[in-house]
């Protein structure tokens, strides 16, 4: 058994020239395809994209005596590798000295196998046999870059056997050639008709292309598997969140620009070295947008705790649970709200559902039980369907961006589907420690998914008071709060503004510089102790209806318990205005109430005809529905 688990290398490099737009999904992919062979510590998957010369050295030095595989995906040649000595500047790494530095890690370590996945890279086969590398991956002529990522997923899937996890590390394992082979047919029944588009190559020249399949695996070793034993040095909890969600933010916070070059250059692997991930960690804490925030400072407290492991695991798979339903319902209330907003504009209000559309947003609201992840998935994919068949635009600047994840077999449909069945077996209490470190990557996927909305912030309105002195302008005092952990780690900071307009009452406000330009998410994500007249925030996000008697079921963002909401109709008709707002337990029920009846304004607005057929417990509701 060895003391550290060896290492899996894959590299990548780009060309703002000349693009790779796949690059990033092919890291995906490999990363996802050895996914349970990093949760179980049998190897440590280290992915770097943008990388220069001298960090392919660096790490090459730093891991020495642990690479057993190194990938390379990029521009390439059969006379080297393109890598980004910048942002904007290439550099080509020569392959005699690639194959030289190869070469200490195969005669001093265990590298037993080189996938070179860029265009005419059999040109470095001989140098790296010459050196001793058993088995290449190579190919013959410039590769087609949508092929490239789908050879690359059928290979390791199937080497890595992850398509069945039950049986992943059971004999017989799957040797290479049968990997290969089975990658082989997969892209010749796929891209059976030849049309090479964005290349890998240097230069693309037609003649190259002498065989029917670029790829070929020059193995001396035709049985070699994936066959490591479980290392003993145990895992960190945390690394991998820290160093993927710092580098996504790098577009979005400016904290995390200035972090990264600087880390960086401390030391490779940071995410390891605690004084430099706690920085990070608040980083994060303080770039995502408000409740995503805090729900993270929670899974980096239980990640640094000393207590029982079999608890802290339990609680690590949780916590990342819950933080990936808040984002997918953060997504959802978004898109939700908005669709609200268009029904009651003179501009939009005549848009249409498909009957698939209006069943999936009937059902939410309807639904007497929380909706599963799957569930939110499938809410997302017919919300961002209805958006983009009626030309709505769409509430945040990026979502544009989200339609290739809701692709079937995406990265982010595929981290839904794990993130289910971990949750299957967390409520069975069968989740064990390789479960953190699962849901940890598919909870990084979501996040990274939607980290556009890191660029917006999130405000709870909580008072408003209207101020006018003598021969001067009348003005608005706002009372609220800035949802999330500021920059001195400070949690929902309460703040005042003079205004000279007012804002929606009681509301949580998604908004990107000035809130008066916001998302209203109310009655979705409500302030709790708000409408009671308390002090401090308390968010909760609406759960689903309760099966006794169609209240409303709202979860706490604090502590994840169930707050219920029931409708009281304390302004009615006959109550005396005065009477309840002089009565703070009267005034409070009439705050509530506004919860419940907003919630069905939303569903009858967005339906339109398609919400008057209410379940059957609706009848009971007191007379709400007389009213609306």
């Amino acid at each position: 058994m060895p003391q550290k688990p060896p290492i899996a290398l894959i590299v990548f490099s780009n060309d703002l020239d000349d693009y790779l737009s796949n690059i990033e999904t092919e890291r995906k992919i490999i990363e996802e395809a050895l996914e349970h062979y990093d949760d179980t510590n049998r190897l440590k998957v280290i992915t770097r994209s943008s990388v220069s010369i001298d960090e392919l050295f660096r790490l090459f030095n730093k891991y020495s005596g642990r690479i057993a595989l190194f990938h390379f995906a990029g521009h390439a040649g059969g006379n080297g590798l393109q890598f980004s000595e910048s942002v904007e500047a290439i550099e080509i790494g020569d392959a005699k000295g690639i194959a030289g530095l190869i070469q200490r890690e195969v005669t001093n370590g265990i590298l037993k196998f080189v996938f070179l996945n860029g265009c005419s890279t059999a040109g470095q086969v001989e140098g790296l046999k010459a050196v001793g590398v058993p088995s290449i991956i190579a190919t013959h002529y410039p590769i087609q870059d949508n092929k490239a990522i789908q050879l690359a997923k059928v290979f390791y899937r199937t080497w890595a056997k992850s398509d069945d996890l039950s049986t992943a590390f059971d004999s017989p394992l799957t040797d290479i050639q049968t990997a290969f082979k089975n990658a082989v047919a997969y892209v010749k029944t796929k891209f059976s008709i030849p049309t090479e588009t964005q290349t890998r190559g240097f230069v693309l020249n037609p003649t190259e292309m002498k065989t029917d399949i670029a790829w070929e695996l020059f193995t001396t070793t035709p049985e070699q598997s994936l066959n490591v034993d479980i290392a003993q040095e145990s895992k960190t909890f945390n690394e991998f969140l820290v160093r993927r969600l710092t580098e996504s933010l790098e577009p979005y916070s400016k904290p995390a620009a200035r972090f990264l070059p600087i880390a960086n250059k401390k030391a490779l692997d940071w995410e390891t070295q605690l004084n430099i991930s706690n920085q990070a960690k608040k980083i994060i804490v303080f770039s995502l947008v408000g409740v995503l925030g805090i729900q993270l400072q929670k899974l980096f407290a239980i990640g640094n705790e000393n207590t029982v492991i079999e608890l802290k695991q339990r609680k690590y798979v949780e916590h990342s649970l819950f933080a990936a339903k808040r984002t997918l319902k953060l997504v959802n209330f978004t898109l939700l709200s908005k669709l609200w907003d268009y029904r009651t504009s003179a501009n939009h209000a005549d848009f249409t559902l498909t009957e698939t559309q209006q069943g999936s947003i009937k059902h939410f609201f309807e639904d007497d039980f929380e909706m599963d992840i799957l569930g939110h998935f499938n809410f997302l994919k017919n919300l961002y369907q209805v958006y983009k068949d009626n030309n709505l635009e769409f509430p945040i600047s990026g979502f544009e961006k989200v339609e290739k994840a809701l692709k079937e077999d995406s990265a982010f449909a595929n981290a839904c589907e794990k993130l289910q069945s971990i949750n299957q077996a967390y409520d069975k209490s069968q989740t064990d420690l390789s479960d953190c470190f699962k849901a940890e990557k598919q909870l990084v996927i979501i996040l990274e998914t939607f980290i556009f909305f890191a660029a917006y912030k999130m405000v709870s309105i909580r008072k408003i008071s209207y101020d006018e002195m003598r021969n001067q302008s009348p003005r608005y005092i706002h009372t609220y709060t800035e949802i999330g952990i500021d920059a001195k780690q400070n949690i929902n900071g309460e703040k005042i503004q003079a205004d000279d307009k007012p804002i929606t009452t009681d509301a949580i406000l998604l908004h990107q510089k000035d809130y008066q330009m916001s998302i209203n998410l109310f009655p979705f994500i409500i302030d709790l102790h708000t409408l009671t007249f308390e002090t401090k925030t308390n968010i909760c996000f609406y759960d689903s209806k309760d099966f006794n008697d169609g209240s409303l079921d709202y979860r706490f963002l604090q502590d994840n318990k169930i707050k219920n909401i029931t409708f009281s109709d304390t302004m009615n008709k006959e109550a005396i205005v005065a009477d309840v707002l002089g009565d703070k337990e009267q005034f409070t029920a009439s705050k509530l109430d506004l919860v419940y009846t907003q919630f069905y304004e939303a569903k009858k607005a967005i339906l339109g005809a398609a919400a008057e057929t209410e379940s059957e417990d609706e009848d009971d509701f007191g007379g709400l529905f007389d009213d609306l």
